[in-house]
């Protein structure tokens, strides 16, 4: 999963966790996806739709919050007010804005093109996490939460909505009969063409855990070649298997193992492929020793169920695969307010009742900064009143 669908993801996940959100109980109010019509500039065009500054800027005030709580759980309390670290940060907060507002339309966009209808249970889910959360803290205190992570109460469930359309998304496409899962006929052929099964005999030069050298590659060469031989000779593989093999994986894959290409080291791979099923190869080099290795058959049949999951993604990709595609095919237009909005101006873009929340809130902090101040310095005067009554008394 790229870094900008982790973000997306985690957008949810993230706020439901400060808040201390709940799925359960009794909803009112159910959640529909409605445009912010706030008035606010338009920063860009995603396949004709537009994306206006105030959402966008809720994107990148997001975004910035989860670098902030990512960074301050590295101990770095405050990223933002760190010089060096805000400049380089923020050079890239546009770009996350903008892929998450692509994200966002295109999902909606797909979404209403395919006539899909989320279920009850889905619109229960998402519903019921906004109102279980504000009965639990109060409207003031949730739109107070959720403001500081950029969004009102509207553009936060834009989100939840919008998060429900993937999630009925990859339904229809990789649920069960998806429109892109492929047959078992086709899985159970891909899995023949395209895995191999094998068994080896390694003798190590260096130490799997530590990597420490256990023996020169003469040594280890050496006595390979002495096993092929009784091999060769005619004596039982996985008897020989079993007794010299230095494989620390060997106890769990007593049968040997089924790989694809990429899987296994280069060297493993092509030596076990070019061999016939019940063909032992000769030494076989790599980075860890030498192999002898045996190449078995394929059990498709036995095997099917406990890989259907990677192959049908090695077949079909998966929902994030697809919506990546449509993000880099989505015709993306930006407008001139789209280079206006950096890290260091964002908030002055968000939605006005979000700017108000974290105005009110910057005040009460300055005052509380002010008075402990002011707290401050009255006890240092004390202080120094005292010393000089005592200076006085002596």
């Amino acid at each position: 999963m790229s870094k900008m669908m982790q973000r997306a993801v985690a957008l949810v996940v993230m706020l439901v966790v400060v808040m201390g959100g709940t799925i359960w109980g009794v909803s009112s109010t159910t959640i529909h996806y409605r445009p912010l019509d706030n008035g606010a500039p338009v920063v860009m065009t995603v396949n004709g739709d537009e994306v206006c500054a105030d959402e966008y800027a809720g994107y990148m005030l997001y975004n910035m919050s989860y670098y902030a709580n990512m960074y301050a759980q590295l101990g770095m309390s405050d990223v933002w007010n760190d010089e060096y670290a805000a400049a380089t940060l923020g050079s890239s907060m546009p770009a996350a804005a903008k892929d998450q507002s692509v994200y966002a339309r295109v999902v909606l966009q797909k979404f209403n093109e395919l006539g899909l209808k989320l279920t009850y249970d889905q619109e229960k889910q998402m519903t019921q996490l906004r109102q279980d959360t504000i009965d639990s803290m109060s409207y003031d205190a949730y739109a107070k939460q959720i403001a500081n992570f950029g969004f009102s109460d509207q553009s936060y469930s834009n989100f939840m909505y919008i998060s429900q359309c993937y999630n009925a998304l990859n339904e229809y496409y990789y649920g069960e009969n998806g429109a892109n899962v492929p047959s078992d006929d086709e899985l159970r052929q891909y899995f023949a063409d395209n895995y191999l099964a094998a068994k080896h005999i390694l003798i190590s030069t260096v130490d799997s855990m530590t990597g420490e050298t256990i023996r020169t590659d003469a040594e280890a060469k050496a006595e390979a070649q002495k096993i092929l031989d009784r091999i060769n000779a005619g004596e039982d593989y996985d008897t020989l298997m079993n007794e010299y093999s230095e494989d620390p994986g060997l106890a769990g894959n007593p049968d040997g193992y089924i790989f694809t290409e990429g899987e296994m080291v280069t060297e493993f791979y092509d030596g076990a492929k070019a061999l016939a099923e019940d063909e032992v190869s000769g030494l076989v080099k790599s980075d860890y020793g030498y192999h002898i290795i045996k190449r078995v058959p394929l059990d498709v049949d036995g095997q099917f169920e406990n890989y259907k999951s990677l192959l049908t993604t090695a077949v079909a990709g998966t929902m994030d695969d697809l919506l990546t595609q449509w993000m880099e095919e989505a015709d993306v237009q930006t407008t001139e307010v789209y280079d206006e909005i950096t890290y260091q101006n964002v908030r002055e873009y968000l939605p006005a009742d979000v700017q108000e929340i974290l105005n009110a809130q910057d005040a009460a902090s300055n005052e509380a900064a002010t008075d402990e101040t002011a707290a401050t310095d009255d006890a240092a005067a004390t202080d120094d009143a005292a010393a000089e009554t005592a200076d006085a008394a002596e």
